[in-house]
């Protein structure tokens, strides 16, 4: 997926309604969370936790506000299931942001579904980013 770093934790801001003390949760290879990393602790968040897979999904949603899946390119990881984000969420009273950033879905769509989440899959992201460029150039 084409997009800025930049662009997608603007978005991230404006849905939570502000980053300053809030938490992420990362997943995928460090060359990818890096630059995220790097912009989410810029931007006043709290606590941004790093995750190569999603073995510990479950221990770690209670915690944040944003998660981002980006598994690497022919990653052999299967989608992150509706059903860990689910078990992550018992007893959940605040929103989840979750942007799936891979070049194709890497999140399953159902977890939108979910009470208080908010899955932003890749078509969303490519809507959003690029429908909005060409419509300020016209």
């Amino acid at each position: 997926m084409r997009h800025t770093q930049r662009d997608i934790i603007s978005i991230a801001d404006a849905c939570l309604g502000g980053l300053r003390g809030r938490s992420a949760l990362l997943i995928g290879p460090e060359e990818a969370r890096q630059p995220y990393k790097k912009l989410l602790l810029e931007a006043g968040m709290k606590a941004v936790f790093q995750e190569e897979e999603y073995s510990k999904i479950a221990t770690l949603l209670p915690q944040v506000q944003l998660l981002m899946n980006m598994p690497a390119a022919g990653s052999s990881l299967p989608p992150l299931s509706a059903a860990e984000i689910a078990a992550g969420c018992v007893g959940r009273h605040t929103p989840l942001l979750i942007f799936d950033l891979a070049p194709s879905t890497s999140v399953e769509e159902l977890a939108g579904l979910l009470p208080a989440v908010c899955l932003y899959t890749p078509s969303d992201l490519r809507q959003m980013l690029y429908t909005g460029a060409d419509a300020q150039i016209a």
